[in-house]
């Protein structure tokens, strides 16, 4: 079977390498330096999929002559990574390429720890995963990691334009077509090589044009999907757009994840913000993006996407107050700090027989005796009778109204 293009094109030279400027170049980079002194280090290669992570590895042990094995953490068993290693010698350093590292177990990633230790191998590791997250700590204190970026518009086209005339292949194409091919790749190499190749097989004898060019992309590549690094960056800057109070970005992320199509994980995220960020200032709000939600689930897609996006609007230009947020974490720290001393006795459960006998209830205050059913009474134990959990933020219109309540209930002239 042919193997694909993207493989076939993939570069073997960091000349060839497209992108990645930060790293190649003649000022301070960090890869050239290690080329032009002959400098081997062990080095995670961290970055989504598509931006050349395993060419820049392949690369730099090519201009480096050195000797180099594969092994692919997805699909490759032990006893391989076993016989890899065993075939090292230091005479001539071998540079062992592990693809996709996040997937390998620990214990294998602790097989490996010695020979990385003892430098019988050095070891170029990739992967699309936050390698704090994924990478045995003792691996990655021994590593450089480089973060590749991804591909921008500019850089796919002269990268991709470089890679044709290298190569001799001659496409056909119009101007507008090419531009449009690259962003509908969205950054990602490997899916633009693997296009050029149905467009090269499919369509050689035409004059390729935008509406070939969406024959073959119904949508752009959407970038990140149900796990990883870009998925949780994505809800990250969804929940600070409406914590900001941006309608536009919020609305973009919030876009980004409806095409990624983990619905539950969307809808998880936006009832906590609901709550967390918006609370007190607004509380309709966490009752209208439940209802959405489960009008969603009962609706599904492609109309539920209008009632998603209206919470998500409301939401973002909703007031917000995360006073009730603050004041449940502060309490939650105290206890989980081990603050938590004696009930005061006539607070005490007295619905039994001889409750009187231990002093418990006596004194108790019954609230609903009382003008305005409140009484001037301490709640908390003494030795935290001061504390305040609480904070009012009087710029929310609701939370105005509460602490204007609470004020008149409890006679006080002022807030702690």
């Amino acid at each position: 079977m042919n193997k694909p293009l993207s493989f076939l094109l993939r570069p073997t030279t960091l000349k060839n390498i497209i992108g990645q400027s930060h790293l190649i170049n003649n000022k301070y980079g960090l890869i050239t330096k290690m080329v032009e002194n002959k400098f081997l280090a062990n080095l995670i290669f961290y970055g989504p999929p598509g931006v050349g992570k395993t060419s820049m590895a392949i690369s730099i042990a090519n201009d480096l002559g050195a000797k180099y094995e594969f092994f692919n953490a997805s699909n490759d068993k032990k006893d391989k990574l076993q016989k890899l290693i065993e075939s090292s010698n230091h005479e001539e350093q071998l540079i062992l390429i592990i693809d996709e590292i996040h997937r390998m177990n620990r214990n294998i990633q602790d097989y490996l720890l010695e020979y990385i230790e003892s430098k019988k191998v050095i070891v170029f590791l990739t992967t699309t995963e936050n390698p704090y997250f994924v990478i045995n700590p003792a691996i990655r204190s021994r590593c450089t990691i480089l973060k590749l970026q991804e591909i921008s518009l500019d850089e796919m086209k002269e990268g991709l334009n470089r890679v044709l005339k290298n190569n001799d292949i001659n496409l056909n194409i119009e101007d507008n077509a090419f531009e449009n091919l690259c962003e509908l790749s969205n950054g990602d190499l490997r899916v633009a090589l693997n296009s050029v190749e149905l467009l090269i097989q499919l369509y050689s004898k035409e004059k390729i044009n935008n509406e070939i060019i969406r024959a073959i992309f119904d949508q752009a590549v959407t970038k990140g999907t149900g796990e990883g690094d870009e998925y949780h960056d994505l809800k990250s800057a969804f929940q600070k757009s409406i914590r900001g109070s941006d309608v536009d970005a919020a609305l973009h992320y919030w876009a980004r994840l409806m095409q990624i199509g983990d619905y539950e994980v969307l809808m998880r995220r936006m009832t906590i913000m609901a709550y967390e960020d918006i609370g007190l200032a607004n509380p309709a709000i966490p009752v209208r993006v439940f209802q959405a939600c489960q009008t969603f689930r009962q609706i599904g897609m492609p109309e539920g996407r209008i009632i998603l996006g209206l919470a998500v609007i409301e939401m973002a230009l909703s007031e917000k107050s995360n006073s009730s947020y603050m004041a449940l974490e502060k309490a939650l720290e105290d206890v989980q700090n081990g603050l938590a001393p004696s009930i005061p006795p006539y607070l005490r459960d007295n619905h039994y027989k001889s409750a009187h006998k231990l002093g418990h209830g006596i004194g108790y205050k019954y609230a609903h005796d009382y003008e305005n059913d409140w009484v001037d009474q301490q709640y908390l134990p003494d030795d935290i009778k001061d504390i305040t959990y609480f904070q009012f933020k009087p710029h929310s219109s609701y939370e105005k109204k509460l602490m204007e309540i609470y004020i008149k209930f409890t006679k006080k002239n002022k807030l702690k």
